[in-house]
């Protein structure tokens, strides 16, 4: 992600010219490692290893001359074997798979198709883009050189990530099964009810929340309002009880426990709660309302109060907004209501 965001900025600042020449910088001992060590997980990239390293000798030790027709070499047989079909450069090949960057339509497909224009005179002048047909059949008589070498590793890497894609079953989205007459008639009564509740709800008035303020977790704030959930997520910061504040966070709800759980440590285990009131609600849209609280935290040496207002959502098993009014769903709070106390050291 930085040597994308940083390619991009000196696009901006210099042009095409000095972004090429930085992201063929990157392409170093290091990053020829890492992609490397991906091949040990496929049994076609597996068989061609030692043929790769010698290009890894041949690239790092700026023989471009020979590392370039050898890749060019691999890719094609590799495409062949992954894909049992034909090789990387044929007409007909399919380097699509769905659900996978490199293998969209507009990625490895129209890379190829650019790497296998005709070149049908020779050429003595320096280029740019790894022409296959002019390099491996003589036409191209200056193609040693880094740039033509560093994108032929990079597409070889993507191949990598096509194969990996074909091998997990991507290359076409699971076929959505056809709904049953009595499954699209349980939807149209859901659908119906749901715009039935939803002209049904209004937001709470002044006087709904005697309640308010509230010190701490009291029983008498109402069971499955956002109100008592914020009361619960305060209570279990404060007791350092993470798995439960973590399953609260509306963005863990397809996460797996322990892994949410070390996050929630890892962004709220460094404040503890001393003190916290509930002191107003704003119901805001049949499934959002806002908590406004004020706390009291500490951290090593440092105690301060912070005044916060908490989105509260009301929220399926999926993760999508539910009307209030209907059952079988749960209030969640949004982690970015509580950046100021978060990132506090960080600012």
């Amino acid at each position: 992600m930085d040597v994308m965001k940083k390619s991009i900025e000196t696009f901006e600042a210099h042009g095409l010219e000095a972004a090429e020449d930085y992201l063929v910088s990157t392409y170093d001992a290091d990053t020829l490692k890492l992609g490397i060590l991906r091949f040990s997980g496929h049994p076609e990239f597996r068989k061609r290893v030692r043929l790769v390293e010698l290009a890894k000798e041949d690239y790092l030790a700026e023989r471009y001359h020979a590392c370039t027709p050898l890749l060019l070499s691999l890719m094609d047989g590799l495409a062949n074997d992954v894909s049992r079909h034909v090789g990387l450069f044929a007409d007909n090949v399919d380097l699509t798979a769905w659900d996978c960057i490199a293998a969209h339509e507009s990625g490895l497909q129209t890379l190829v198709a650019l790497m296998t224009k005709g070149r049908g005179k020779t050429n003595e002048e320096a280029i740019s883009v790894p022409f296959r047909h002019g390099i491996l059949h003589g036409r191209e008589l200056a193609f040693d050189n880094r740039i033509v070498a560093a994108k032929t590793w990079a597409a070889l890497f993507a191949i990598r990530d096509w194969a990996g894609a074909l091998a997990e079953g991507k290359k076409t989205p699971t076929p959505k099964q056809e709904p049953s007459w009595s499954e699209l008639f349980q939807s149209l009564q859901k659908t119906q009810k749901t715009k039935r509740l939803l002209d049904e709800w209004k937001p709470r008035a002044q006087e709904d929340f005697v309640h308010l303020p509230c010190d701490g977790l009291s029983p008498s704030l109402p069971e499955n309002s956002p109100e008592r959930m914020v009361a619960g997520f305060m209570e279990n910061w404060r007791l350092g009880r993470f798995a439960p504040l973590a399953d609260a966070l509306s963005h863990t709800y397809d996460m797996a426990m322990g892994k949410k759980a070390g996050e929630a440590k890892q962004d709220f285990g460094n404040h503890k709660v001393v003190s916290f009131q509930i002191v107003s609600v704003e119901d805001r849209t049949p499934a959002y309302s806002t908590v406004a609280i004020r706390a009291t935290f500490s951290a090593k040496d440092d105690v301060f109060e912070e005044e916060l207002k908490v989105s509260a959502g009301y929220q399926d098993e999926k993760g999508l907004p539910m009307c209030r009014l209907e059952s079988g769903g749960k209030w969640t709070l949004v982690q970015n209501s509580f950046r100021s106390v978060i990132y506090r050291n960080t600012q």
